[in-house]
């Protein structure tokens, strides 16, 4: 047992540098998942809805009327969208680092407007625009930075720390709401609002932990400052200078040929198979409901009639947060695209079970308690499937197939694709669950049938490749399910021989015209 673990590629590739450069970079997903996490559960609390909210003579109590949780959902997506426009100029313009920083300032200006909307609904809507528009940028530039941070075999785990942390982010927060519920100030909402502060400030403090992209400062030619980087978070120096040459000719030999710069280009060519993969698994990881669960379970539950919904809450986003765990071996062992399959399975069983469950019985509030209990169990499973698949699975896909020249922006646009895709789920959830109510189920059901054809049908198995492998097989026009037994011969099969023992390995020597490579025993 011990041996198996200490041959894992995360344990032998991993040293302290690059741990710290994947936990602290990963932070911008902790504040995405806490940002999601503490609407849905402060929707819930008595204080928040008695500050923003109206009485229910009906129901005598106060509420959140559907048209404010709605507006204040969805405009959190809108947010998002213009960090994302804001990204790619950052990230190409300025470098990943310059990224955190700017994200972490619009973070800290957000949650002052939040805090101190005493009693203005609209300025608090106006607060979460500005957080989530860090968040927006954090969703390009963490991805992004991971992919060219981390070495090919361990690229799956570090990949998923975006999805980790997006679920430690909710389960905290969901803890953090149930542990302030019985206060009867302003304070039991106030708390949870002023602890997405941890944010910026550990991205401010940050930046002795943080080198910059060695992809990037390649691009901008920074070579001795690459090869600098790369010293310090690879554990095999060996051949970092070789490696090094062979990015620069790779680097090159795409601008020769391609000289792919704005956003239309990631639809031209080979590039276009890529943007739809990324788009594709980001549109459709929103739309198979993990919006739904996130931000309106809380309120799905009262529906059902459950005493304490924050508590049971806790447990659906505690169960995720453990399954994602698991994720830093997995999707490096099964790999990408068989995860994503048998996640599309699973999400598509436990949630069209959830509506048979509801279906079964006249109206929500006529449920058996076993029906109740049937419900909450399925969409328990679901969560923990999601964490256990498309949670991560998605950003792995989003962060390593887009091409060297065009990956900021194709991280933009599929991150775009995500968070339009989430704002009329957003804005029209509320008001199906007040229709229809739990059988909103069947129609996040329905999609994840959908993603199961689309990812035999588009996603590529990436697992073990460099991001130049990637490119090679792009460029030969391969059928997605034949990536897998495809031999790679170019610049991307050198580099993962030069990180891995004996083999080949490709040298590149400077020539007065250019590099050119060189294949020696």
């Amino acid at each position: 047992m011990l041996n198996a673990l200490r041959n894992l590629p995360l344990v032998q590739d991993l040293n302290w540098r690059l741990a710290a450069v994947g936990l602290t970079s990963s932070l911008g997903a902790f504040g995405f998942g806490f940002d999601n996490g503490w609407w849905g559960g402060a929707l819930g609390l008595s204080e928040f809805k008695h500050k923003y909210g109206a009485y229910n003579p009906a129901l005598g109590e106060w509420a959140i009327p559907s048209q404010k949780a709605s507006v204040g959902t969805g405009t959190g997506s809108a947010g998002i969208i213009l960090g994302c426009l804001m990204a790619p100029i950052i990230t190409s313009k300025w470098g990943r680092k310059a990224g955190f920083l700017i994200l972490s300032l619009l973070m800290v200006f957000g949650v002052v407007l939040e805090a101190s909307a005493v009693t203005s609904f609209w300025q608090l809507v106006v607060g979460r625009i500005v957080v989530y528009s860090g968040i927006g940028l954090a969703s390009n530039v963490v991805p992004t930075y991971l992919s060219e941070c981390s070495p090919t075999r361990v690229r799956g785990a570090f990949l998923a720390l975006y999805s980790f942390f997006t679920s430690l982010g909710v389960f905290i927060a969901t803890v953090v709401v149930y542990a302030s519920r019985n206060r009867s100030d302003q304070w039991q909402y106030l708390i949870v609002i002023c602890c997405q502060l941890l944010v910026p400030i550990g991205y401010l403090i940050a930046p002795p932990f943080l080198p910059e992209s060695p992809r990037y400062l390649i691009y901008r030619g920074k070579y001795a400052e690459a090869e600098q980087v790369l010293k310090t978070l690879h554990k095999n120096q060996d051949n970092i200078a070789q490696e090094i040459e062979l990015l620069k000719f790779q680097i090159e030999e795409q601008r020769d040929l391609h000289k792919a710069t704005s956003v239309l280009d990631c639809f031209k060519g080979t590039n276009l198979p890529r943007t739809i993969a990324c788009m594709g698994v980001q549109i459709l990881q929103q739309a198979q409901g993990v919006s739904f669960i996130q931000n309106f379970i809380v309120t799905f539950m009262q529906q059902l009639g459950f005493p304490d919904p924050l508590k049971t809450n806790v447990l659906v986003t505690g169960c995720s947060f453990a399954c994602h765990i698991f994720t830093f071996v997995t999707f490096d062992q099964l790999g990408r695209r068989w995860s994503l399959l048998f996640g599309s399975l699973g999400l598509a069983a436990t949630m069209l079970g959830t509506g048979g469950a509801i279906e079964s019985s006249e109206s929500v509030a006529s449920l058996s308690i076993e029906a109740k209990n049937a419900c909450v169990a399925l969409l328990i499973l679901w969560y923990c499937i999601y964490g256990f698949t498309w949670g991560p699975g998605c950003w792995i896909v989003t962060g390593e197939v887009g091409t060297g020249q065009l990956r900021e922006r194709t991280v933009f646009l599929a991150s775009m694709g995500s968070f339009l895709t989430s704002i009329p789920i957003n804005f029209v959830n509320p008001y199906l669950q007040a229709s229809i109510g739990g059988r909103v189920t069947f129609i996040y059901g329905s999609f994840s049938v959908v993603s199961l054809v689309f990812v035999w049908l588009v996603v590529p198995e990436t697992k073990g490749r460099s991001l130049e492998d990637i490119d090679e097989m792009y460029q030969a026009r391969l059928s997605p399910w034949k990536f897998q037994q495809y031999t790679c011969t170019g610049i991307g099969a050198q580099i993962a021989n030069l990180n891995s023992d004996g083999g080949k390995l490709g040298v590149v020597a400077e020539k007065d015209d250019g590099p050119t490579k060189e294949e020696v025993e």
